[in-house]
C-alpha cells in the first residue's frame, strides 16, 4: 500500500529553516530553482525548508504516536535524537536489553571468522525493537571496523520550494531586533553593551510540499538480497506500525508543526490545497510546484490506477480530507 501526498501551504513571516550565523546576522536557507522562459531558462535563488526539517518532525510525531500505541522505540529516537544506530556506542545506548549478534564466530576448525547472518541479525533486531527505524531506516557504520548495514527509509521527503507562480515575488528580508540590559547590575560602566542588536532574515511565500510512505517493508527485512521481505514481526503488530505511521503522517499535516525557529518566529499559514492518494502499488500524485496539479493528478488516475484513490482539499474540509484518506489506507491492509 502506497500513500502518496502533494500540497501547497501559504506561509507569512516564517524562518523555519535557518543555516548559518555570521556575527549577528542568522541566514535564511536559499536553494535554486530553474524555471523555463521566453528563449531558454530563468535561475532564481529562493528561501526553502528542508526535507530533513520535515522528516525530524515526522519521526518525532512517529515516536509519540508508537509509544501511544505501546509500540517499541529505542532509548534515542523516543527523545528526539535520531543517530539511528549509527555505531557501536550508539546501540548499546538506545537498546541496552537488546542482545545483538556477534560479528564474528567460531568456524568449523575453531577460528573466528566473519558471521554470515550478522546483517541480517542486526537489522532484525533494530526493526523489531524500534518503529522510528523500522520506518525511517538507518545506517551502522562502525568505526572499528566490521560490516555496514542499510536500511533506506520508508517514507519519502523533500524541499519546500515556492511555487512557480511566485518566484519572481519572494523577497528575503532581514529584520531588526534587539535584547536590552540596561538598568540591571549587569552594566557597571558606558563600556559594556547594555543592547545586543542581531538580524534575522524572514520570508513569506506558497510553499510546496511533498510526502510518500511505503508500507511494503515496514516490518520486514530489506538489506539481506536474499531475505528481503521476510516480515520479522507478527501480522497484528505490522498494522498497528501502518496505523502508527498514517496517524503521524495525518498530524504532520493538519498542525504542520515542522521547522526551526517556532518559538518567537511562529509563522501565520494556512493550507492552499491538498491531494492524497491511497494505492494499492507505488503511484504518486504529480508535483504541487505547478498549479495544475490536482487536474493532472485526476488525469493521472484515469490512465494510471492500483485501485488508486484521490482525496483532495479543497473540495472537502482539509481535517475531512486526511482522516477519509487515512481510513481508506487502513482499510486495506491485508494482514
Amino acid at each position: 500500500m502506497y500513500v502518496s501526498v502533494r500540497g501547497r501551504l501559504l506561509l507569512n513571516a516564517e524562518a523555519l529553516n535557518m543555516t548559518e550565523s555570521v556575527g549577528n546576522y542568522v541566514k535564511r536557507r536559499r536553494v535554486p530553482v530553474m524555471i523555463p522562459v521566453e528563449g531558454g531558462y530563468g535561475l532564481f535563488f529562493v528561501p526553502a525548508i528542508s526535507g530533513e526539517s520535515i522528516a525530524h518532525k515526522y519521526q518525532e510525531l512517529l515516536a509519540q504516536e508508537a509509544l501511544r500505541m505501546g509500540l517499541p522505540v529505542c532509548r534515542l529516537c523516543e527523545r528526539g535524537i535520531f543517530l539511528k544506530s549509527a555505531n557501536d556506542d550508539v546501540v548499546k545506548f538506545a537498546f541496552p536489553k537488546v542482545s545483538f549478534p556477534d560479528k564474528q564466530v567460531k568456524g568449523a576448525k575453531g577460528k573466528k571468522e566473519d558471521n554470515p547472518d550478522f546483517e541480517y541479525e542486526f537489522e532484525k533486531n533494530v526493526i523489531s525493537n524500534c518503529v522510528v527505524e523500522d520506518v525511517g531506516g538507518f545506517l551502522y557504520a562502525p568505526a572499528r571496523g566490521g560490516k555496514n548495514v542499510k536500511r533506506t527509509s520508508n517514507f519519502l521527503t523533500g524541499y519546500m520550494i515556492p511555487v512557480k507562480e511566485a518566484l519572481e515575488n519572494v523577497v528575503i528580508d532581514p529584520q531588526l531586533h534587539s535584547r536590552y540590559a540596561l538598568g540591571t547590575q549587569f552594566v557597571k560602566d558606558q563600556e559594556q553593551a547594555g543592547q545586543m542588536i542581531y538580524y534575522v532574515e524572514l520570508t513569506s511565500a506558497p510553499y510546496t510540499f511533498s510526502f510518500d510512505l511505503d508500507t511494503k517493508f515496514l516490518g520486514a527485512i530489506s538489506f539481506d538480497v536474499e531475505r528481503a521481505g521476510e516480515r520479522v514481526v507478527d501480522d497484528k503488530e505490522y498494522k498497528r506500525r501502518v496505523e502508527a505511521s498514517l496517524n503521524a503522517l495525518a498530524k504532520l499535516i493538519i498542525e504542520a508543526g515542522f521547522g526551526a525557529k517556532r518559538t518567537r518566529f511562529m509563522p501565520s499559514g494556512e493550507w492552499e490545497s491538498l491531494v492524497i492518494a491511497v494505492s494499492d502499488d507505488t503511484w504518486t500524485v504529480p508535483s504541487s510546484f505547478s498549479k495544475d496539479y490536482i487536474e493532472r493528478a485526476k488525469k493521472k488516475a484515469e490512465r494510471i490506477s492500483y485501485n488508486t484513490k484521490l482525496f483532495i482539499y479543497p473540495e472537502k474540509q482539509l481535517e475531512e480530507v486526511v482522516t477519509e484518506a487515512v481510513e481508506e489506507a487502513l482499510s486495506r491492509l491485508q494482514v
